[in-house]
């Protein structure tokens, strides 16, 4: 079964226009131009010039028919729990 492109293509510009912490970048990488599998987001933590840690969100068939804002909310959700993350590392 081959992906919803325009589903995809309309998450990567809404993601474009959302309010993300400039610390973190988020990808998307699509299966016709990115050699994945499936569309994957790949939310990364900068530190400065160098990465930091990552998190992957893979979107397979079981989220192919989710409107384009339940898949922004599953990538802000996941941007969140990395700051979370870093938050109370830096904490301890």
């Amino acid at each position: 079964m081959e992906y919803p492109k325009e589903k995809f293509e309309e998450l990567s510009k809404r993601l474009k226009s959302m309010a993300i912490p400039p610390e973190v970048d988020v990808e998307l990488l699509l299966p016709d131009r990115d050699q994945v599998e499936y569309p994957t987001v790949v939310i990364t933590y900068l530190e400065g010039d160098e990465e930091g840690p990552q998190k992957e969100l893979v979107f397979n068939e079981a989220y192919w028919n989710s409107p384009v804002e339940n898949l922004l909310g599953a990538i802000m959700h996941q941007v969140k729990s990395l700051m979370e993350e870093l938050q109370s590392f830096e904490g301890e």
